[in-house]
């Protein structure tokens, strides 16, 4: 019965987009509850009508946005948006957060059952803690590459080390290649894939070393990861991927046994790409980008971006395009907008993966800071150190009044003068990042930078944003960026692209146009070319 309503609904939603060129979800919904078919069938009515409820709700804080996810309403948008004939283009997405838990278990069994079994255990055990051990099903994989409630960007990222256990030949990176392809592009019409990968994952620290690691080389990695996806282009040949290497930013993340130096690491490993490229010629048209990924809390000030800056250039005087992950997380919002700017003026960046801090109201968040840390101060608690507030408040410029910062820091309750000297400093510190956050946005739109949003990413690893309405998406594409959409690693984020579609969807039911959310992920700028797809969508079962 759900089904069945789930695909009537469907086909009345094909044609109620279709014929009003895929106007706002809110107008796209009222209309399709005032149309002769809803009104017609009282159980789709009740449906249509109960979503709608509820999409008010979610706008008012009522609800949380999983309750419209996992509404039948929701099912059919899924469908409607699985069924459009153009592929969707997945321009950010990693290879060890994008495997699922029936492709990592088999392979993680064999290493468990080897003569290594006792180290990959204890990788496990320090990562996972004791509890993550036996490892016997498929389930028990999935439940330790999910990320969970309250777990944020320090443990997703150690989290993703149950999948690189297993990434450590040739032929294993070609069987995830293929198996990501197929999975992306049958379950989510994903036709065009931008993978980040690592080309060599040596390090000095220590919970980078994976065991095996010695046995695979960055060719292996590269013409495995080809080969895989040739071999899904050859049944589907429609699809489009593209290689981009990616190169943690971290000081410390480098060769140290065969290198001195973070920048002479990276510099051999620029060497090593043009080299294979020369080597096979036919990896041209895939091997053409690079990214930086990792922690850039550290990573803000010109000289952090000194070590991969003349390798950088290297690749780009050879045709590579530089996408870099930045104003993602920081330790104040000054230096998450500071990131940005030198990725800007320095690596010359093509692309920027998640840009938060140039998506964030300045002002309602020194603003919101300002409440909290006035509630603590009212009950004599102090700011924990290394907080995100408490590193707002040394980051800001107190003037003459550093004893009001103290006091806050402290937990002494402020005079009334006091906190207004607070508000006075949030103030001006509130218009200056905004000045600066606005001057680097102005400049990224005038240099043509594209911006690739990720919203279930930025929602549940940073906390930058309370909820997913307040995702910036379509503010920026108000402001003229060129805007794309990624899932960052969907299987650990528990998304996948379509859906990531709707919560954008859902976050700004009034103003963002089902036309233009197809248009930023397909790609295609041909507006009357959608609308005739959009139209020819009514022919199509789903």
């Amino acid at each position: 019965m759900h089904t069945d309503l789930v695909g009537d609904i469907t086909k009345h939603l094909k044609r109620i987009i279709s014929e009003t060129n895929g106007i706002t979800l809110n107008d796209t919904l009222e209309l399709s509850a005032h149309s002769d078919f809803v009104q017609g069938n009282k159980n789709i009515s009740k449906l249509i009508n109960e979503f709608r409820r509820l999409l008010s709700n979610y706008q008012e804080e009522e609800i949380d946005i999983y309750t419209l996810l996992n509404h039948p309403v929701s099912d059919a948008l899924f469908c409607f948006f699985k069924d459009f004939p153009l592929p969707y283009q997945e321009a950010h997405t990693h290879l060890t957060g994008s495997l699922t838990a029936d492709f990592v278990f088999p392979h993680l069994k064999k290493l468990l059952e080897g003569p290594h079994k006792e180290i990959y255990e204890k990788k496990i055990t320090d990562i996972y803690g004791q509890e993550a051990l036996p490892i016997n099903t498929v389930d028990d994989v999935d439940k330790l590459i999910r990320l969970k409630e309250g777990e944020y960007f320090d443990k997703y990222l150690k989290i993703l080390t149950l999948p690189k256990l297993i990434l450590t030949s040739k032929q294993i990176h070609s069987d995830a290649a293929y198996h990501m392809a197929k999975e992306i592009y049958t379950k989510y019409n994903v036709g065009m894939l931008r993978l980040k990968f690592t080309l060599n994952r040596e390090s000095t620290s220590s919970e980078d070393q994976i065991p095996g690691l010695e046995d695979i080389t960055g060719e292996d990695v590269v013409l495995g990861l080809y080969d895989g996806f040739m071999r899904f282009k050859k049944e589907f040949p429609k699809f489009h991927f593209i290689l981009a290497p990616s190169f943690r930013k971290e000081a410390d993340f480098f060769d140290g046994k065969n290198f001195e130096r973070k920048e002479d690491h990276f510099m051999s490993q620029v060497d090593y790409i043009l080299d294979l490229i020369d080597k096979y010629p036919f990896l041209a048209d895939h091997l053409n980008e690079v990214d930086t990924v990792g922690s850039e809390r550290d990573l803000y000030r010109k000289r952090h971006f000194k070590q991969m800056q003349y390798g950088f250039r290297k690749l780009q005087y050879k045709g590579f395009k530089l996408r870099s992950h930045h104003g993602e997380t920081w330790y104040s919002l000054r230096k998450g907008v500071q990131a940005v700017d030198n990725a800007m003026n320095i690596w010359h960046i093509d692309t920027l993966e998640h840009g938060l801090s140039l998506g964030i109201n300045p002002n309602y968040f020194f603003h919101s800071m300002y409440q909290r840390v006035m509630r603590k101060n009212r009950r004599g608690e102090a700011i924990k150190e290394g907080s995100s507030d408490y590193l707002e408040l040394m980051d800001m410029d107190w003037y003459k009044y550093q004893e009001v910062r103290d006091k806050l820091v402290s937990g002494i309750p402020l005079e009334p003068e006091e906190e207004i000297h607070f508000v006075k400093t949030k103030f001006h510190m509130a218009r200056e990042v905004e000045h600066y956050q606005h001057d680097v946005l102005n400049r990224m739109i005038t240099k043509g930078v594209a911006l690739t949003a990720l919203p279930s990413s930025n929602n549940k690893l940073t906390r930058a944003f309370d909820d997913y309405k307040d995702h910036p998406f379509s503010w920026w594409e108000k402001k003229g960026v060129n805007l794309s959409v990624g899932t960052d690693n969907y299987v650990t984020l528990n998304t996948n692209f379509i859906r990531e579609m709707l919560i954008l969807l859902y976050s700004d039911p009034d103003n963002l146009k089902i036309t233009k959310l197809l248009m930023v992920t397909t790609g295609e700028t041909h507006r009357p070319l959608i609308s005739q797809l959009l139209w020819k969508m009514r022919k199509i079962k789903s």
